[in-house]
C-alpha cells in the first residue's frame, strides 16, 4: 500500500487533471456557445458552428460529472463544504446545464426559424452560466469563504448568495470566459471552411488573445499582492500552523522561484497564438490556445497547494489535502482504478474528435442538411 502522503500528492495531482480537462474539452465547447450569436448572424452560421461541437458536447460534460465524482470520493468534506456554501450557485449551474441537451437534441426536430432560434439561444445561455459561476466561485475559494466545522463535525457557512459577487470574483470569472473564447475561437478556425466565418474569428483571437494577457496580469497581480491570502508552515506537515495574511499567496512561488515560469506561459503563450494566427498555422495555434489553458489553471494549482477550500473566519479550520483526504485504502483502490481507466478514457477521446474531425462549410451543411444538428 503506497504512502498515505504520496497519495494525498497524487490525487490533488489527478483531480488537477480532471479539472483540466474539464476546462479543455467542454470550455471548448462552451465558447463555441457563447459565440453563436457574436459571429453567426444567420441561422447557417450558427448550424455551422453547433455542429463542430455536436458529437463531442454531451462526452464532454462528462469531465465536470467524473470531476465531482473524484471529489466526492478523495475529498468528501470538501464536497459537503462546496456544495453547501454554494449551493444556490450550484444550483444555477445544473438548471443551466439542462438547458444545453434541449437546444443540441430538439434542435433539429421541428423546422421552425423561431424554434431553432429558441434552441440556439438555450446553448447559449447553458454555455454562458457555467464557466461565468465557476469563475465567481474560484475567486471566492481564493479570498477565502466564511466556513467554520464544530466539534461534531457540522459545517456552517455564514455566507449569501449575493455576496459572492465581488469585485475579484468577477474579475477571475471574465478571465475564464475570455480563455474558453480563445480556446473556442482557434477550435473553430480549423474546423471551418468559411470566408467570412473564419476572418470574424480572426479578430476574436487576436482580440481575446490581449484580453486574456491583459486579466491574467490583473488576475494575478490582485491574487499576490491585493487580497488577503494563505500559507501554511509546513505543507508536507498535517497539524502545522495556518496563516491568513496579504500577500501570503505568493508562498509556493517565494520557495521555488521556478514556478513563475507557469504564469510566465500564461502570458507568452497568447502572444504566440497570436503570431501563429496572423501567418494561418490554426493547428499550432489551437495548441497553443490548449497548453495556455493548461497554464493558466496550473497556475491556480500552484497559488493554492495545499489549499482546497480556505476559511476566512476561522483559518486554522482550512481545509487542505492533509486534512480533508479520505482513507489510506480507499485513496490506494481509487487509484488503481485511474490508472486503468483514464488512459482508456484519454485515448478514446482522441480517437472520437481524430474520427469526427472534417471541415464544415455552407455548401456540406446544405447539402446533407438531415443529417447535421
Amino acid at each position: 500500500m503506497l504512502n498515505y502522503e504520496f497519495l494525498c500528492v497524487i490525487w490533488s495531482i489527478i483531480i488537477g487533471i480532471l479539472i483540466t480537462g474539464f476546462m479543455i474539452t467542454d470550455g471548448l465547447d462552451m465558447g463555441v456557445g457563447i459565440l453563436l450569436f457574436i459571429i453567426g448572424k444567420n441561422n447557417i452560421d450558427r448550424r455551422i458552428m453547433i455542429n463542430t461541437i455536436a458529437p463531442h458536447w454531451d462526452g464532454n460534460q462528462v469531465w465536470l460529472i467524473t470531476t465531482g465524482g473524484a471529489i466526492f470520493a478523495a475529498w468528501p468534506i470538501v464536497y459537503a463544504t462546496l456544495f453547501s456554501y454554494f449551493y444556490i450557485a450550484m444550483l444555477l449551474l445544473l438548471l443551466s446545464l439542462f438547458l444545453r441537451p434541449i437546444g443540441f437534441e430538439y434542435r433539429s426536430k421541428i423546422k421552425n426559424k423561431k424554434w431553432e432560434k429558441i434552441c440556439d439561444f438555450c446553448i447559449s445561455i447553458g454555455s454562458f452560466l457555467p464557466p461565468t459561476i465557476i469563475g465567481i466561485a474560484l475567486g471566492n475559494l481564493l479570498q477565502g469563504i466564511p466556513f467554520y466545522i464544530d466539534k461534531y463535525y457540522n459545517i456552517y457557512s455564514q455566507g449569501h448568495f449575493y455576496k459572492l459577487f465581488t469585485l475579484f470574483s468577477i474579475i477571475i470569472s471574465i478571465t475564464i470566459i475570455i480563455m474558453i473564447l480563445n480556446q473556442a475561437s482557434s477550435y473553430l478556425q480549423i474546423r471551418i471552411k468559411d470566408y467570412n466565418l473564419n476572418h470574424k474569428l480572426s479578430i476574436i483571437l487576436k482580440l481575446s488573445s490581449i484580453l486574456l494577457i491583459l486579466f491574467f496580469i490583473i488576475s494575478f497581480i490582485s491574487t499576490l499582492l491585493f487580497i488577503k491570502g494563505y500559507k501554511i508552515n509546513n505543507f508536507y506537515v498535517k497539524n502545522s500552523n495556518i496563516i491568513y495574511e496579504s500577500k501570503a499567496w505568493m508562498s509556493n512561488f517565494k520557495n521555488h522561484t521556478y514556478l513563475y515560469l507557469i504564469p510566465l506561459f500564461s502570458i507568452i503563450l497568447p502572444l504566440l497564438t497570436i503570431l501563429f494566427s496572423i501567418y494561418k498555422k490554426f493547428v499550432i495555434v489551437f495548441i497553443c490556445s490548449i497548453l495556455t489553458t493548461i497554464s493558466i489553471v496550473s497556475t491556480v494549482g500552484i497559488i493554492m497547494f495545499p489549499f482546497i477550500i480556505p476559511s476566512s473566519i476561522k483559518p486554522y479550520q482550512s481545509l487542505t489535502i492533509w486534512n480533508s483526504t479520505s482513507s489510506q485504502l480507499t485513496l490506494n483502490i481509487m487509484l488503481y482504478i485511474v490508472i486503468i481507466f483514464m488512459p482508456i478514457v484519454l485515448i478514446y477521446t482522441f480517437w472520437c474528435y481524430k474520427k469526427m474531425f472534417f471541415r464544415l462549410s455552407k455548401e456540406k451543411i446544405e447539402k446533407k442538411s438531415d443529417t447535421f444538428y
